[in-house]
């Protein structure tokens, strides 16, 4: 049994918006099943050994084979044709999306619409844009009707994930030196050339040092950075789970580090935590709210009012680092 951290969908900033709505069927009911139908039997027709022949109708003569002369070839059947390869037909691409525009004079904006085994029209606003998806048999003047009842909604939805977007995008890490590194709430500058084979923290000047050329690649730079972060977060790690299973009076028996998208982190009832090394970007609360989470899945696998109860018992400021993370933008890692 595993349970998984509440929050787990703010990982991504690229998680995508969605909304639900019924589609209705204009018809209501489904057509009458139609039967087949019936050929009458025709008394010319040879029938299968064992048939009983229809009354009135004239049993068929056997055929006698044509002889052939010895050491003759047989005469070729007119129902024989010569054989040749198959034609497979060339591999289609896939159609691209039908895009459409939606303009009500107020609210303008292009989506992509998409038919599907659905029972209800849903709109989503992820990396693709704005996807509409509806049952097959939708018209589109129903879809339409639907997008005018919450063209704000998407409006203001697309709104949101631009901004974020471009905030995200503004946060990009430089990996080269002088680059900058978010790092438990603060922020680090790169810089290349330490000696020694290991990356080291200088706090005072708040300068993480790493032991590579100053004109090493961007890649190199990034994963030396990310062997670092990722020492660093098994150590915090170690350190406040052991604080927060000390107080709830439970064990843990494993940590691991995960590169999850979807989710912060995750639990199992046998006493093994898994725990998201990029949570090192943000603030000491904000990991303390997700190690304080999973820890306390080990006395309550499940959501309930008990569960969060036991989190505000280990973390008590927990609502508002829970808002905080919500709200948090992770850098691209590339």
């Amino acid at each position: 049994m595993q349970n998984k951290t509440e929050p787990s969908r703010q990982l991504s900033l690229f998680e995508g918006a969605d909304l639900a709505i019924l589609a209705i069927d204009p018809s209501g009911i489904e057509p009458p099943a139609t039967r087949p139908p019936q050929r009458r039997p025709d008394p010319q027709r040879p029938r299968p050994s064992g048939q009983v022949p229809a009354p009135g109708a004239t049993p068929l003569a056997p055929v006698a084979a044509p002889s052939v002369p010895r050491g003759a070839a047989p005469p070729a059947s007119p129902f024989v044709f010569p054989s040749a390869p198959p034609r497979i037909a060339p591999p289609q691409e896939p159609a691209p999306p039908a895009t459409r525009r939606y303009d009500d004079g107020t609210h303008r904006f292009d989506y992509i619409l998409r038919r599907a085994s659905r029972r209800s029209i849903g709109i989503r606003i992820d990396d693709q844009g704005i996807v509409v998806s509806v049952p097959r048999w939708v018209a589109l003047g129903q879809v339409q009707s639907a997008l005018a009842d919450k063209a704000a909604w998407v409006v203001r939805q697309h709104a949101l994930r631009e901004q974020r977007h471009r905030a995200q995008q503004a946060a990009r890490i430089d990996w080269r030196e002088g680059g900058r590194l978010p790092y438990l709430g603060r922020t680090l500058t790169l810089r290349l050339g330490a000696s020694g084979n290991t990356a080291h923290l200088r706090d005072d000047a708040g300068e993480l040092h790493l032991p590579l050329p100053a004109d090493s690649d961007a890649r190199r730079v990034r994963d030396t950075a990310q062997a670092w972060l990722q020492r660093e977060a098994m150590v915090l790690f170690q350190q406040r789970t052991a604080h927060f299973a000390q107080q709830l009076g439970v064990v843990v028996r494993a940590i691991r580090l995960t590169s999850a998208s979807t989710r912060w982190g995750s639990a199992t009832a046998c006493g093994t935590l898994r725990l998201h090394w990029r949570l090192l970007h943000f603030s000491p609360a904000i990991v303390d709210y997700v190690v304080a989470h999973e820890v306390a899945h080990l006395r309550e696998m499940n959501h309930s009012p008990r569960f969060w109860q036991t989190v505000g018992e280990l973390f008590p400021e927990w609502q508002t680092a829970r808002s905080e993370l919500r709200h948090s933008l992770l850098p691209p890692w590339e």
